[in-house]
């Protein structure tokens, strides 16, 4: 199986890549900034060539189609939109909005993933399975009835309803496209404090975005399989 994954150097994206290389796939692992990904060079570097770091900045269109350039012919079985980024909540309330920062959070948070599937579509088309699975979050949901960061979820709630679009227009051509919440897991973004492992919360989306089908195409879906509120 043959898997992209975006933001790839650390978290959820890095354990993905880890995961994935070490089950014999082959993983085409995406970043920002290659020269300074040293866990997942490292990993590149033991897995016999099963998994490549490559330069793609989600936020910059030159930078994606770039990407593309590079992998072109090559088949992508699953298709993972997880690169994200997280303002500070301080930065993104009712009485202090940041406004430069909502506009990089939508831009890299619901306008990349975006581009990434323009970009790439060609590639989930030449494959077997044909799916497009992308992190979202609790917090875009209207059932979420806890405090949010308002940059943050109106990005994640933008790209919820970008990929629901997307279930729908590219469906006749055989993609499944999905929306996953992978829990809240300790990474860099949301810190100790946060109820998952990056691990284990790796594996449970892995199993979960293998067993994916085209009964799946539109869904929401929590890390456990269960469908996630709206």
């Amino acid at each position: 199986m043959d898997v992209l994954i975006t933001g790839a150097a650390r978290g959820l994206g890095y354990e993905l890549a880890k995961q994935f290389g070490e089950a014999g796939d082959r993983v085409y692992a995406t970043t920002r900034n290659p020269e300074k990904a040293n866990a997942l060079n490292r990993v590149a570097a033991s897995s016999g060539g099963k998994v490549t770091v490559h330069r793609m900045d989600v936020g910059d269109g030159a930078s994606v189609k770039a990407c593309a350039r590079e992998l072109a012919g090559k088949p992508i079985d699953i298709l993972i939109n997880n690169a994200g980024v997280w303002g500070g909540l301080d930065t993104q309330t009712f009485q202090n909005m940041d406004y430069e920062n909502w506009a990089y959070e939508f831009n890299i948070m619901a306008m990349g993933p975006f581009r990434v599937c323009q970009a790439f579509l060609p590639n989930v088309l030449a494959s077997r399975r044909k799916t497009i699975a992308t992190m979202t979050s609790q917090t875009a949901a209207a059932a979420y009835d806890h405090v949010i960061g308002y940059s943050y979820a109106s990005a994640k709630a933008g790209l919820n309803r970008l990929m629901t679009g997307l279930a729908q227009e590219l469906k006749d051509q055989g993609v499944t496209v999905t929306l996953v919440h992978p829990g809240w897991i300790r990474t860099e973004m949301a810190g100790p404090v946060a109820d998952l492992d990056p691990p284990d919360a790796a594996a449970d989306v892995k199993k979960l975005l293998i067993g994916l089908t085209p009964a799946d195409n539109g869904k929401w879906l929590k890390w456990t399989g269960d469908e996630h509120p709206w």
